[in-house]
């Protein structure tokens, strides 16, 4: 493999490359037995030979394709350890450690879909790995595919994953769904695989606001901020407190995060969602006053305010 043959890859057409081979992966594995048995023929193994001699990029078998790939990645060649895997998928195109590789160069790359396809062959291949299924389902999340990443943050945590990440992420699942039992479970597991990171703290802190039980909520939404000075965890300690109605301490943490007008705004809202109308007209009255800049939005909370109040004093 030449330096100048490295730098003639088209990288757009690899990746092209790339997607046709992990689409058929699977459909190109079901014959493998068939190729074989062909490419074992005296003619088939002349014509290979006489292709791999006119292109010396052509990888001359499996375990040549990937120790050159190897090489060509640790090189910081990524086209051409691409190039070289794709090659090592047409001998195997079931090998979970080649498809891995790819999965996690196509990451690194930020080529999610990519990366998606890749570690989706791995794990189906080898759906008992942990942690390719929870690599995958954790990529799927930062796409968007919520449905899919669960099934596979799913799999991970049944097969004993280890990753907080992992277990983290799918108390987030569970709490959006309203599954809050099931998030404070997943949280807690987190916490536990990772007792010096504040999110699993935070994501269980807001599963029991979900569930509605306020004192465990304030706990570990205190317990995440010991141990990081999170802006979520301050905005979501406001909101516990406002639902204790505790308003002084809620205007307090919203403080730690804001300015002045956007706490006393916010604290008025949630003020206004509890149905203390008064309290909700004082915190949008103060907003006001600390900035006239932010008077729109705080004008039309005033005025909302002032009309459930009337509407309430009239009943």
């Amino acid at each position: 493999m030449s330096v100048s043959f490295a730098h003639r890859l088209n990288p757009p057409l690899i990746r092209a490359a790339l997607w046709v081979v992990l689409g058929s992966a699977f459909l190109l594995s079901a014959g493998c037995a068939g190729t074989a048995a062909r490419e074992k023929s005296p003619a088939a193994a002349q014509a290979k030979a006489t292709e791999t001699s006119r292109n010396p990029a052509l990888a001359k078998s499996f375990e040549d394709a990937v120790s050159r790939g190897d090489t060509a990645w640790r090189s910081g060649e990524v086209d051409m350890a691409i190039y070289l895997y794709i090659q090592a998928l047409s001998f195997q195109p079931r090998d979970v450690t080649t498809l891995t590789k790819l999965g996690t160069i196509e990451q690194i790359q930020g080529n999610l879909q990519l990366a998606a396809r890749a570690f989706e062959l791995a794990v189906n291949a080898k759906p008992s790995d942990a942690n390719l299924a929870g690599r995958l389902g954790l990529i799927l999340t930062v796409l968007g595919d919520k449905d899919n990443a669960y099934k596979w943050l799913k799999l991970s945590v049944d097969n004993g994953s280890m990753d907080w990440r992992v277990v983290d992420q799918l108390s987030v699942i569970e709490a959006k769904e309203g599954r809050y039992t099931n998030a404070v479970q997943y949280a807690s597991q987190a916490a536990a695989q990772a007792p010096k990171v504040a999110l699993p703290l935070l994501h269980r802190a807001d599963a029991y606001y979900g569930m509605g039980r306020y004192e465990m909520a304030e706990y570990a939404a205190r317990d995440a901020l010991h141990l990081s000075n999170l802006p979520d965890a301050w905005r979501l300690l406001a909101k516990i407190q406002a639902k204790q109605r505790a308003y002084p301490a809620s205007v307090d943490s919203l403080l730690q995060v804001m300015d002045a007008a956007t706490a006393y705004n916010m604290a008025g809202q949630l003020a206004l969602d509890n149905g203390d109308n008064a309290v909700a007209l004082r915190f949008f009255e103060r907003a006001s006053n600390a900035s006239p800049v932010y008077s729109t939005e705080v004008q039309r909370n005033v005025a909302i305010a002032r009309e459930r109040l009337t509407a309430t004093v009239k009943q």
